[in-house]
């Protein structure tokens, strides 16, 4: 029994020998690049903000302003505010209003005119003018 199985792995031998097998090489280790699409950014509706003068806040809020919109107790002072009438070389107009920040209708006051012009501002709301200058006291 022991030289049968010698003369067949002999035998195997051989035949390896005679006809070679190709050897496949090793596989190469693979890279595999997975993309995923970003998740869409969440929407975020921001207010717009009021319409201002375009100028920067101050640190003290003003005494006097003319043309523009103004957060009172911010940008102008609270309180009354006067002026002679419309500003030279103007329309010939000055418009005053006051209005708050919410609610079906901003305006709370305002006033249209070719004269003097008085009103009281209150901490919080804003001032409209135009085609005149308003100074406090």
């Amino acid at each position: 029994g022991l030289a049968v199985a010698l003369t067949l792995g002999a035998g195997a031998g051989v035949v390896a020998a005679t006809y070679p097998r190709a050897l496949a090489a090793p596989a190469a280790p693979a890279t595999v690049t997975v993309s995923a699409e970003a998740a869409p950014a969440p929407t975020v509706t921001v207010p717009a903000p009021p319409v201002t003068s375009g100028r920067a806040a101050v640190a003290t809020p003003a005494d006097r302003f003319a043309d523009g919109t103004y957060l009172v107790g911010t940008e102008v002072e609270a309180g009354s505010y006067r002026s002679p009438g419309p500003a030279p070389g103007g329309n010939g107009h000055c418009y005053w209003a006051r209005l708050r920040t919410g609610g079906a209708s901003k305006i709370v006051a305002d006033q249209l005119t070719t004269g003097a012009a008085r009103f009281t501002a209150r901490k919080g709301e804003y001032v409209q003018v135009a085609g005149c200058e308003f100074t406090h006291g």
